[in-house]
């Protein structure tokens, strides 16, 4: 029950930052000549990064610990949670300068590593969990792995007049959706949502997990079936997001071969 909760707490910034509407003063600030305004200096973009790295790394450690290290998750995972929040709360003290002006840690965002701290002391409490299955372990590894990547190449900036490839040209709902998913995988979701199927390895819940990794693996093929947009790939299924859907399958199988192995014995 602790583990859980401390990995909900893990991933709830995530979750936040997807739908709490992103900073904006005007369109000067997002202009070449705004590298010209001030900028953070050396020791904000150290504790501010620090502080963005160790939150998204948390859930991704929580979710290791669950799966190979189970009977020290108490101990490890609270270490990682005091270490997050530890940067998080740097970020109250230290102003980050942008062309909006000074900005400051939010404390709801600090709270969720103290949440994940009390939550892993706790744990120490539950009875000890067994190591999931190696084939499971290794699957929803593997997930991670998928969903971390992903997060990364979302974050990369684009260079000017560079091809976004294959994509749906959709409009309208449909085009808001998608920029809602692309912000979700950007800020960590889908990381966020291998992590907590990590975490439910052993629980009929598990599999809702890799399975919910389906609609940023679909989405794409099934807007443009729906509303008749566009695409500009050579064939519908180019709008399928491999990835995603491979982590889905492994989510799924990670929890249903061990079980059909054992039953088959």
């Amino acid at each position: 029950m602790f583990r859980v909760l401390a990995m909900l707490a893990a991933v709830t910034p995530a979750l936040l930052s997807a739908v709490i509407p992103g900073e904006s003063c005007g369109w000067f600030a997002y202009t070449p000549a705004a590298v010209d305004l001030p900028g953070p200096g050396p020791m904000a973009t150290v504790v501010w990064d620090g502080a963005g790295w160790a939150m998204d790394l948390l859930p991704v450690a929580l979710a290791l610990l669950a799966l190979w290290w189970p009977r020290r998750f108490p101990v490890l995972g609270a270490a990682a949670a005091a270490t997050a929040l530890l940067l998080s709360m740097l970020t109250l003290a230290v102003p980050y300068t942008t062309p909006c002006g000074p900005a400051r840690g939010e404390w709801l965002l600090a709270l969720c590593p103290a949440v994940v701290l009390v939550a892993c002391l706790l744990a120490r409490r539950e009875q000890p969990r067994r190591p999931p299955h190696r084939v499971t372990a290794a699957a929803w590894t593997a997930v991670l792995i998928i969903t971390f990547v992903r997060d990364i190449l979302a974050t990369l900036p684009l260079s000017p007049g560079e091809d976004l490839g294959c994509m749906a040209e959709l409009k309208g709902t449909w085009a808001l959706a998608q920029m809602h998913l692309f912000t979700a995988e950007a800020v960590g979701v889908w990381i966020g949502v291998a992590a907590v199927g990590a975490v439910l390895t052993g629980r009929r819940a598990a599999p809702a997990a890799g399975l919910l990794l389906l609609v940023p693996a679909l989405f794409e093929p099934v807007a443009q079936l729906a509303s008749s947009a566009s695409h500009t790939c050579a064939g519908a299924a180019g709008l399928i997001s491999l990835p995603y859907l491979i982590a889905a399958v492994l989510g799924v199988a990670g929890e249903l071969v061990p079980s059909l192995v054992v039953r088959s014995r």
